[in-house]
């Protein structure tokens, strides 16, 4: 227990200085501060006991379903819906083509690092089609460009992308009882886990009905903020505990659906005060164990053996991309500013790390390309913030 307790003031440390220089000098998120840690521990063999320990991976875990509670929570369906169909069909375009060419790579390239699974291949693909908006919005906000055609177009679709995060998250937690390779394992049956599926989306449609009631509830008790923040706690671990009861990757899923319903039944006057309360959880708290047992689990063996791999994901995510940011946007945008949005929706964060996370740990991909996905996140991020950074600074967007 010392010994955890020492890497956890270690890991906060390294978060904090480090942390601080990435955040401000690279613009990359303060948490990757954790992950590189992480690799640097694994590749020396320090505190590998601590790390692989029970205690310890359950405060990883907790950080894992924390964050997912946390992009559930930002998921805001009002927004959403107000979406235009310009924004929806780019975002599905764009996500789909990336994914549709990754799926190809891995599959035929890459059998056996997907289970030999065309499937397999087209969720690891479209796990790192995803948007990471998060990182993008202070920097539009820098420029001055949020308000503008190009800025909306950059928020609406990463915004629309979390609803194919949470659709690609509920297959995943039921795909290991549809694989072969998973069939010799203890996985429940898999009407068991789609029936759970289903009434997890129940309760949170249910819930979500209820919401107008209890708003007002709260309303009346805006004085006694502890029943506020009771309540994220109660719905956070009861629609996790609900979902993992059954098996352990349901959890994640009940977790991002106990976020999209803690932000229905939260006033919306209250949400700020809340949602610092939800981001000290997720983001300060925990999410370095998190990060930092990704970084562990990272074999840097792995990618010395196999850069090819790194490098055709490089080529296949970036080309895709602005590909399709060009064919769709450029009569709008014009050719620079399509491209540099092609560029901007190639980054990623915590959804696509959580996923690839969940897929290893599953062993339905390989170590080997867990740790290039893992490696192209960590590469694709400075690149794609300062050819993002150069091209907003160099003139007025649309």
């Amino acid at each position: 227990m010392e010994n955890i307790l020492i890497l956890i003031a270690i890991t906060y440390s390294v978060s904090l200085g480090f942390g601080f220089l990435l955040q401000k000098y690279l613009k990359i998120p303060w948490m990757f501060a954790a992950l590189f840690f992480g690799i640097l521990l694994s590749d020396f063999g320090f505190f590998g006991p601590s790390i692989e320990s029970e205690p310890f991976q359950l405060l990883a875990t907790l950080g894992m379903l924390a964050m997912l509670f946390m992009i559930g929570f930002n998921l805001d369906l009002k927004k959403i819906k107000k979406l235009g169909k310009q924004i929806v069909m780019g975002a599905i375009l764009i996500i789909s083509l990336e994914g549709f060419l990754g799926s190809l790579l891995f599959y035929f390239g890459f059998p056996v690092d997907v289970s030999n699974s065309y499937l397999v291949a087209l969720i690891t693909a479209l796990s790192f089609a995803t948007v990471g908006e998060a990182i993008l919005l202070p920097i539009l906000s820098e420029f001055n460009v949020l308000n503008t055609t190009f800025g909306q177009l950059t928020l609406g679709i990463g915004t629309f992308d979390d609803i194919i995060e949470v659709l690609m998250l509920a297959i995943i937690a039921a795909l290991p009882a549809f694989l072969p390779k998973a069939q010799v394992q203890s996985v429940p049956d898999p009407v068991l886990i789609l029936s759970v599926l289903g009434g997890l989306l129940i309760l949170t449609l249910v819930m979500i009905k209820l919401g107008s009631k209890i708003k007002n509830i709260l309303r009346k008790n805006s004085k006694t903020p502890y029943v506020h923040l009771l309540l994220f706690l109660l719905v956070f671990f009861s629609f996790a505990a609900l979902g993992g009861l059954v098996f352990e990757d349901l959890a994640a899923v009940g977790a991002l659906l106990g976020g999209i319903v803690t932000r229905q039944l939260l006033p919306e006057e209250m949400l700020y005060e809340e949602e610092k309360a939800i981001n000290f959880l997720g983001y300060v708290f925990l999410s370095p164990l998190f990060f930092l047992s990704i970084g562990a689990s990272v074999s840097l063996t792995s990618l010395l053996i196999s850069p090819l791999v790194i490098v055709l994901i490089l080529v296949v995510a970036k080309v895709s991309k602005l590909s399709a940011s060009f064919l769709l946007f450029r009569k709008m945008l014009g050719t620079k500013y399509s491209l540099l949005l092609g560029v901007g929706l190639g980054v990623r964060f915590s959804t696509s790390l959580i996923v690839q996370f969940i897929l290893f740990n599953s062993g339905i991909i390989s170590l080997t390309l867990y740790s290039a996905l893992i490696a192209t996140a960590i590469i694709l991020k400075p690149i794609i913030i300062g050819i993002y950074s150069w091209g907003l600074s160099s003139g007025n967007p649309p």
